[in-house]
């Protein structure tokens, strides 16, 4: 999962078969300028809601969120958030959803958890960690002003038993898919 205002630069830069979105907020100057460049790439973009689903090499993407038709002001909660498995592994990508949005989401046992928000202080919550009980979780998080990831994120993911790889502190990270 990527930061919005990064989509375009990677539908430039890679190939991309479909852009899923959580809600086509009409008039955000940002999510217009990931519209118009998916349209200038030809690349179709998709409303998703909870359930939408895609199979292809033996893995399968599953949305868990959006899960309705009505956009919320709020737009860390129209994040899409969704699951990745092959086999019995499991990933959740939760976007910027926040600890009642995780649940909500509510993404299942987990090998791999991409925390939510950036590792948002009112993200990765203890319900949520207590259901998922990942192994890994990924913080994908740069230099900031936010305190991202917070403290508390950090202290809950080490109670719960979790490695934690952190962009800021590894670069990218790549997982194989089992």
């Amino acid at each position: 999962m990527i930061v919005i205002e990064g989509v375009p630069a990677v539908l430039r830069a890679l190939p991309v078969g479909e852009l899923w979105i959580g809600h086509n907020k009409r008039g955000d100057p940002v999510l217009d300028a990931v519209l118009a460049e998916a349209q200038a790439q030809g690349v179709p973009v998709r409303e998703v809601r909870r359930g939408d689903r895609v199979q292809a090499a033996g893995a399968a993407l599953t949305v868990l969120w959006p899960a309705g038709q009505r956009w919320h002001p709020e737009d860390n909660e129209n994040s899409v958030a969704l699951t990745l498995e092959s086999g019995a592994w499991r990933a959740a990508f939760l976007g910027d959803l926040d600890q009642q949005g995780e649940v909500l989401a509510s993404p299942g046992n987990l090998n791999v958890l991409k925390a939510a928000h950036h590792g948002s202080r009112y993200s990765t919550g203890e319900a949520l960690l207590a259901q998922a009980t990942p192994a890994d979780t990924v913080l994908s998080v740069g230099r900031n002003t936010y305190g991202h990831p917070h403290p508390d994120v950090l202290a809950r993911l080490a109670q719960a038993q979790s490695r934690v790889w952190r962009t800021d502190q590894v670069g990218t990270i790549r997982w194989a898919i089992p």
